[in-house]
């Protein structure tokens, strides 16, 4: 049990109610152990043993498999309220929670490992970001369910009852993430979880609770106990077996001696929204588009659980390998949307009218605003055709929009504080209309004169052609070099050659890497031109197996000596090339997990995201891998990656549909470690790293959905990103 426990008795606050959002830590995971080292680049060669750990392996129970998003999935509406079967008596009152006076034994809370720095005497003075909460059942099962209702400690309606009826399952599950603890009185105890943020949830009457939790971190869906009529702390049965779940927040102003319900009415569980109508035990639930789908009266049949948010197959319209939902082309350097400069990256979107951005606060995103009229597809900028990156161009230091659209390229200053000035063309070069495609040209912006101002590079036909910044314009074009090119310079391809702008040798100028068919080719800029290809390695080239869409290869530090490694997601693993400054040395194989052929399905790009990010905040770019069951984490030592770890069950890729609903890994709350940004349905969801696992996941803003009532934000038409550059 991590932290030592303290009691609180009654848990009453003083004050009023507020409304600003800020997160409770949570406690940390265990450490994971190391990998081995090999030496073999080749991604074909035999895969070993995988590292990753076998669904099975999990110290809480695998959910039932999410069954595929149909119209079939939704209840239909009932035109009367079913009470429960069979049982035209049964009947809750204001005593169906416990009665008598009742003692939270809440762990410590912990910012980093073994670090208590909040001890739970110290309540929180805010609502941190509500927690994203599931039914507390199987997925796929049907369960009854109640309208909202006070207990005789509470005085606001917030517990609601769900029973299994006749379903095949009777195990209740967590509502989300957290950290467990015991809540006693005078004749039992019953389980509850802290989630952060002054968030909790507690499951009274369960038999066979599961003691052995107490203390321990939990995932969305561990199995707590099975549905009863135990009555440990007082009250009513019930005449049938069911779990009597209460929400709470630490924060809520009640009476000394109350219970700090949040009111359940309007409160997200699942695909549903439960709603208060006259009387206790009554409500409405209604899907997301606002249809009833269930008039509770009493426990009124039926709800099905589903852990799918999104649809249910992937929609691979973009090339778009770590799933972030911004263009792999638009991306050849990545996206800094961190617009303040505060070190939590922010959300950047283009809509049809232009640009929106929301700011991260470190615990929410603000409200979305129009940051910009401009680069909309209402003006003619597509995914298909047009190309839009941020980052700074004008070396303030503040992010700017520049769009490769059809007449030029197009620069609008940031301001620093989420702000954009007009666009001003900043050279007609690079443009659809001059012949430069998405599907057949890669171009990019990177200082390769050293005059720390970011130039363009464009990949043509006939080699690479750059324009150099002026800070206010960029110059004529002019070709430094007649390789990495279409057919008229060696015959890249977009489709087949990865290439990429970054400085490999430490002189502040950026070179040209590119991944041929031989291995790995670098073009040191001069200053004015670049050298002659060299061979850097003879890994991870098209002769060897490597392929665009089935093994990628990235560029980043991973031993924090400055210079970008090669990092390739193979067959049987992932294997590195570390920069010597004048090559890449013997690629070498440091982990099994997150390859093609690794684990009983592999990983694939067009279902498996992974993402290389520092998630503990050692200056070590670590895997973050999204696929069925969660998001799995294999941390870098410097050397080699530990064995992967499951460090949350959301974002999986069972759950959230590649192409439609983006992942993407940054820092939002300024702590240095990487967190997971998901674009749900209904909003953008949030899990905070706490150095060694995600938190629950959260609900930080109600916009930037793939829903309409949040906007219909779709990857293929209105792309929006997050990332900290």
């Amino acid at each position: 049990m991590r932290g030592t426990k303290s009691r609180i008795v009654g848990l009453s606050i003083a004050g009023a109610l507020a409304l600003s959002l800020v997160p409770l830590p949570a406690m940390p995971a265990d450490a994971t152990s190391g990998g081995a080292v090999t030496t073999s680049p080749a991604p074909t060669a035999t895969p070993t043993a995988t590292a990753e750990p076998a669904a099975t392996a999990t110290p809480t129970p695998t959910p039932t498999p999410t069954p595929t998003a149909t119209a079939g999935d939704l209840p239909k509406p009932l035109p009367t309220s079913s009470p429960l079967p069979g049982d035209e008596d049964h009947e809750h009152l204001e005593t169906d929670g416990p009665t008598m006076p009742l003692t939270r034994e809440l762990p410590t809370r912990t910012v980093d490992p073994g670090v208590p720095t909040v001890p739970t005497t110290r309540l929180s003075s805010s609502y941190g970001p509500q927690p994203v909460f599931h039914f507390p059942w199987a997925p796929g099962k049907r369960w009854g369910a109640s309208g909202p209702h006070a207990d005789s400690d509470g005085i606001h309606e917030g517990a609601i009852d769900f029973a299994p009826l006749g379903s095949s399952t009777t195990v209740v599950r967590a509502v989300a993430a957290g950290q467990v603890y015991r809540v006693s009185c005078a004749g039992g105890w019953f389980l509850g979880i802290d989630h952060g943020g002054g968030w909790m949830s507690e499951y009274y009457h369960l038999r066979s609770a599961n003691s052995a939790l107490v203390g321990k971190w939990v995932e969305a869906g561990a199995a707590l106990g099975l549905a009863g009529q135990t009555l440990p702390c007082g009250g009513t049965p019930g005449s049938s077996p069911h779990v009597h779940l209460s929400i709470l927040n630490e924060v809520v102003d009640v009476p000394s001696g109350k219970r700090q319900y949040i009111p359940v009415s309007g409160i997200q569980f699942d695909r549903y929204e439960l709603y208060d109508s006259s009387g206790a035990y009554n409500g409405v639930w209604r899907d997301m588009s606002g249809a009833r789908v269930l008039t509770s009266e009493r426990v009124t049949c039926c709800l099905t659980a589903s852990t799918r948010i999104g649809p249910s197959s992937p929609k691979a319209v973009l090339p778009d390998a770590n799933g972030n939902g911004i263009d792999d082309r638009a991306e050849v350097n990545p996206w800094d949307t961190d617009l303040n400069s505060d070190g939590r990256a922010d959300i950047v979107a283009f809509d049809t009218t232009g640009v929106m951005v929301s700011r991260s606060t470190g615990s929410v995103f603000t409200t979305a605003t129009r940051a910009l009229s401009s680069f909309g597809t209402e003006t003619g900028w597509s995914t298909s055709t047009s190309l839009r990156t941020v980052m700074d161009v004008t070396g303030d230091g503040a992010p700017d929009i520049v769009g490769f659209g059809g007449s030029g390229v197009f620069v609008a200053r940031g301001n620093g504080s989420g702000g954009f000035g007009s666009p001003s063309r900043w050279t007609t070069a690079f443009s659809a209309g001059s012949g430069w495609s998405l599907s057949g040209h890669v171009r990019t912006l990177a200082d390769v004169n050293g005059d720390g101002l970011r130039d363009i590079i464009g990949f043509g036909k006939y080699g690479v052609s750059v324009s150099l910044n002026t800070g206010g314009a960029f110059g004529a074009p002019r070709r430094w070099s007649n390789a990495m090119g279409g057919e008229a310079a060696g015959s890249w391809d977009t489709t087949r050659h990865q290439r990429f702008v970054r400085d490999v040798n430490g002189d502040g100028r950026a070179d040209l890497i590119g991944f041929g068919a031989s291995g790995v080719q670098v073009a040191l800029s001069t200053g004015d031109g670049f050298a002659a290809p060299r061979s850097w390695s003879a890994a991870f080239g098209l002769d060897r197996g490597w392929r665009v869409d089935v093994t990628p290869r990235q560029l980043t530090d991973m031993n924090a000596d400055g210079r970008p490694d090669v990092v390739g997601f193979g067959r049987d693993g992932v294997y590195v090339a570390l920069n010597t400054g004048s090559s890449f040395a013997t690629a070498r194989r440091w982990t099994t997990s997150f390859g093609l052929s690794s684990g009983s399905r592999g990983w694939q790009t067009t279902r498996d995201p992974r993402v290389l990010a520092d998630v503990n905040g050692d200056g070590r770019p670590d895997i973050v891998g999204l696929r069925t069951g969660g998001a799995w984490v294999a941390r870098n030592t410097g050397s080699a990656f530990t064995s992967a770890a499951r460090w949350t069950t959301d974002y999986g890729s069972t759950e959230w549909t590649l192409g439609v609903m983006p992942r993407g890994v940054a820092d939002v709350n300024g702590d240095d470690r990487a967190d997971i940004v998901g674009f749900a349905r209904h909003g953008v969801h949030v899990a905070l790293s706490t150095g060694s696992r995600f938190g629950a996941a959260s609900h930080w803003n109600a916009q930037y959905g793939w829903g309409k009532s949040t906007g219909h934000w779709l990857v293929r038409t209105k792309p929006r990103g997050i990332n900290a550059g």
